[in-house]
């Protein structure tokens, strides 16, 4: 019949219950009845997947024991590509034209394909058969997976439950297992509560799990010894439950996480307890079968802790999204020590529609209950079809957990094939054909071959369709430059020229900054207060015995001189030149005379008095220094750190721990001075790199060249700020110096400073009238001992100062402090000057070719990522050049199949994969091949 693919008649009538289903013969060219897909044209037969009433029997053999002929007629390609279901609108893009009319005996080929489709993640944008195994917790699925698989899979408690396996399997002369983790989600779990049931709705079905853009996959580990399995399946596991930390941490034997950390802890306390994320396993091996298929955690109602009931839920959604896909194959298990009408996951099949794709898997036989037929009638008719019905029947397998793959393999025979284990009925026996793990697989290998045979046409299609979206996507984005590598290292030479220039420059000039830190650090020196309350010939006669009694202070009380008096004639210096309105004493902060000396103890002057001011950056850090001592309490320092029985002697300790006080702060403005430094240079570097890329501004190369040239120069920075840390470090250690002649100078600069200011104060405080001071500095020879005598002569009228130690205390501090602050000043601007700078100066360029990525091996993809538009341009060509990569994958994995060109050496052991007919099988015949069987 033109157009159609007809089975033999004779065929059909010696199996007059149903469909006939030929073992394919790997030495000769085959069609399947079942495979080929398409049914004759007015048949009244259903779909492959229509109920028992229209397939055979469960009871049925699958097999033919020997040859059956049957002819087999293809349609005319146009007719073909018209009526098939899966036909595609290009008709020469169809899989079933001449070359590929053997497809029956490539099963090996056809599922080493799907495994590859599945493992590129695919199956996310195309339809692809897949086998979804599925069951309730209990139900021996893991010891079924196991065999499947043909390895001793983890068994144990909670292992391979809590997130989806895919299990690929072939042949292969040497055995290997490689590990995937594909990820399709990410987990966001709410941070302020508890997760709910009601989180779990059609809309999130999977809560707290959240759909990824895209699908990643990452590698996890290949192993060739089989003993490894368990380790790296759980620890792959714990992986994709901690969605947040890096999978590499968990990969045994190298992953810190795996490697200080007991297994069972870590699986208690993964941040999930469940994952719709996959495990993926590659498994290669001698006397593998073709298969692939996906093992769902196994349905369950009551979890073991309250809050996890929510979980219960995510895992039938997730069960039912395997299930529900139209081209998924399902793998149902039951056991038989349990009653099949309790399976929560076949009631589930029925609910999706999903029946007539199910296959049934009955497990535990050798657990099925004793005690006479009523207990198995169940069974009996659930095998001959007549109730549980399925679309692909029934099968039975037995698997101890006692037993290893070998022994498994032995007892299924023991117990299915010689009928010599005694607690397996009789009237089970017709169903042989059916029984046995290694039966299941050589039916589901055929079976899943032969679906993606038949759909390969449109999965063909749909990939090209996709891959044709994704580089018209590609196309749309801003092209690159051309010479994208040229463009890119003229602007980092230009760059790294006028950056040279523009250091040079700012180190001849930099003058300012280091000067006014020099003045910061000499204008926050410690500053004495040099007036005393006994400078007063006042009667006190309060309690308060403050040094510095407050100006409001209602019981000090004071004789004021009388208004006529005069200096040759006061017999008492009892009152203050100025008295306030009040009464009370008005307190100069500074008086001329010299800088940095107090008056009195306040801390605030008259609105009047003048500050001295400090340039940015170190405006804030004027008031360091004031309030530091008075006269008195550097008397008091004096004589508690005076030693017993050694008088008249100043300890070194007083002058220690004064000049360690006064330089303490000195880190303030040295930071703010390596801050401004750094903030001048960057925008310097800023402007420079701006004028360099003035052309490429649009794209990433300047957005990320700007973010390393401000990296470099934060990590020196970071190396430049430890290293005036010990500056500064030493400086507080102890008092040092061999410059005795400067310390000298410095030290008697200040003593006859304060001495001056000092007589001033008491001169002012006894009532004498006050002489500008007039800057010693600034004085003749001949002025300075005119002043001097002058002192000297108003001393014998006061009478000789009580504080003169103190004065010297204070000048050896004052001195030294500005013998170390210009010493620490210079040191600071040194390193910054000449380390600092020219270091950033000799290595920014290679710096930022190294942080661009520009010398490594993939260089070429680095320039034209640096040339994409903006950062969000770069991201979505990237991930479009993943998803091109992927769909071209896939297609050439396809036309590899379809061209039968060999795969490696992963073809069967001893197995020929020929892809052209046997000699003598096929002739054309008017644009028509009929081949014999």
């Amino acid at each position: 019949m033109p157009g159609a693919i007809e089975t033999g008649r004779a065929g059909r009538k010696s199996r007059p219950r149903g469909r006939t289903i030929v073992k394919p013969d790997p030495d000769a060219p085959i069609v399947s009845a079942t495979g080929g897909g398409a049914r004759a044209e007015g048949s009244e037969e259903s779909s492959e997947y229509d109920t028992s009433a229209r397939n055979p029997p469960p009871s049925e053999r699958i097999t033919e024991p020997d040859p059956l002929m049957t002819e087999v007629r293809a349609r005319h390609r146009a007719t073909a590509a018209a009526a098939s279901p899966t036909s595609v609108p290009n008709a020469e893009e169809s899989f079933f034209h001449t070359s590929f009319q053997d497809i029956g005996k490539k099963l090996k080929e056809c599922n080493d394909t799907l495994g590859e489709l599945q493992q590129l993640g695919v199956s996310h944008d195309v339809q692809l058969p897949e086998l979804v195994l599925v069951g309730d917790q209990s139900a021996g699925k893991s010891s079924l997976m196991s065999g499947l698989a043909n390895l001793d899979l983890p068994r144990s408690e909670g292992t391979c439950t809590r997130c989806p396996l895919h299990i690929r399997v072939s042949r292969h002369t040497e055995w290997s297992c490689r590990v995937w983790l594909r990820k399709e989600y990410s987990y966001q779990p709410p941070s302020d509560r508890t997760i709910n049931e009601s989180d779990v709705t059609h809309q999130d079905p999977f809560f707290p799990w959240r759909k990824l853009p895209s699908t990643a996959v990452y590698e996890f580990k290949t192993m060739h010894d089989k003993s490894e399995i368990e380790d790296v399946l759980r620890w792959a596991q714990i992986a994709i439950l901690n969605d947040d930390k890096h999978h590499g941490l968990f990969v045994p034997g190298s992953g810190s996480i795996a490697t200080n950390t007991p297994i069972a802890r870590a699986a208690e306390e993964t941040a999930a307890k469940f994952s719709p994320n996959i495990v993926a396993l590659e498994i290669k091996g001698p006397g593998l079968p073709d298969l692939s298929f996906y093992d769902m955690p196994g349905i369950f109602q009551n979890p073991a802790d309250a809050r996890d009931d929510y979980l219960v839920n995510v895992v039938r959604n997730l069960s039912s999204a395997y299930m529900s896909h139209p081209c998924a194959i399902i793998i149902c298990s039951m056991p038989m020590n349990s009653d099949a009408e309790n399976s929560a996951t076949f009631g589930l099949t029925r609910r999706l529609g999903a029946s007539s794709r199910t296959i049934g898997v009955l497990t535990k036989a050798d657990l099925l209950p004793k005690g006479g037929t009523c207990n198995h009638d169940q069974w009996l008719t659930i095998m001959k079809g007549e109730t549980h019905q399925t679309g692909l029947g029934y099968f039975i397998t037995s698997r101890p957990q006692d037993k290893d793959l070998e022994e498994l393999k032995k007892w299924e025979e023991h117990v299915f094939e010689d009928h010599s284990f005694d607690d397996w009925p009789e009237e089970f026996h017709q169903f042989s054909d059916r029984c046995g793990v290694e039966k299941l697989k050589a039916f589901l290998s055929e079976r899943l071959g032969e679906e993606f045979a038949k759909s390969l046409p449109n999965i063909k299609h749909t990939v090209k369709l996709h891959l044709d979206k994704v580089t018209k996507q590609l196309g749309s984005l801003p092209e690159l430059p051309e010479n994208v590598e040229l463009k890119i290292q003229t602007g980092l030479m230009a760059f790294a020229d006028i950056a040279r220039a523009k250091m040079d420059e700012f180190m001849r000039h930099f003058n300012v900054l280091p000067r006014n830190f020099r003045d910061c650090l000499l204008e926050i020196k410690p500053k004495f207060t040099l007036k005393d309350r006994t400078d007063h010939p006042t009667i006190d006669i309060s309690d308060d015995e403050s040094d510095t009694p407050s100006m409001n202070t209602p019981t000090a009380k004071r004789h004021a001189p009388a208004s006529h008096a005069t200096p040759s004639k006061r017999p008492r210096l009892d009152g203050p030149m100025n008295p306030a309105p009040n009464g009370h004493h008005i307190k100069p902060e500074e008086v001329n005379g010299g800088p940095g000396l107090r008056a009195s103890s306040g801390s605030r002057p008259p609105p009047s008095a003048k500050r001295a001011t400090l340039p940015e950056p170190f405006t804030n850090f004027v008031t360091i220094g004031r309030g530091f001592r008075t006269l008195r309490e550097v008397r008091e320092e004096m004589q508690a750190k005076t030693k017993a029985g050694m008088p008249d002697r100043i300890s070194d300790e007083v002058y220690v721990d004064l000049v360690k006080e006064a330089v303490q702060p000195w880190n303030r403005p040295m930071d703010a001075f390596i801050g401004q430094t750094m903030k001048d240079l960057q925008s310097e570097l800023d402007a420079t790199l701006s004028k360099a890329l003035d052309g490429l501004k649009k794209r990433s190369i300047y957005t990320e060249a700007k973010r390393h040239v401000r990296k470099c120069l934060e990590e020196h920075r970071k190396d430049t700020e430890a290293a005036l840390a010990g500056l500064y470090n030493d400086e507080m250690e102890r008092l040092l110096t061999f410059n005795e002649e400067a310390f000298k100078k410095y030290r008697d600069d200040e003593h006859i400073v304060l001495t001056r200011f000092r007589h001033n104060m008491r001169m002012e405080a006894a009532g004498f009238p006050v002489r500008p001071l007039g800057q010693w500095g600034d004085m003749t020879d001949e002025k300075r001992v005119q002043d001097t005598k002058r002192r000297e002569a108003e001393i014998v009228k006061l009478g000789p100062d009580q504080f003169v130690r103190e004065l010297e205390v204070v000048a050896y501090v004052r001195g030294y402090y500005r013998l170390a602050a210009l010493r620490f000043a210079d040191a600071v601007s040194q390193r910054i000057l000449c380390r600092m700078i020219p270091a950033i100066r000799r290595k920014l360029p290679v710096y930022l070719e190294e942080k661009l990525g520009l010398r490594s091996a993939n260089a070429q993809d680095v320039y034209e990522r640096l040339m994409e538009e903006d950062e969000q341009t770069a991201t979505k060509r990237e991930m479009l050049k993943l998803e091109k990569n992927k769909f071209d994958k896939a297609l050439a994995s396809i036309e590899l199949l379809e061209t039968g060109a060999s795969r490696g050496g992963e073809g069967a052991e001893g197995d020929e994969q020929s892809t052209q007919p046997a000699s003598g099988t096929a002739a054309a015949v008017d644009g028509d091949t009929v081949e014999e069987v």
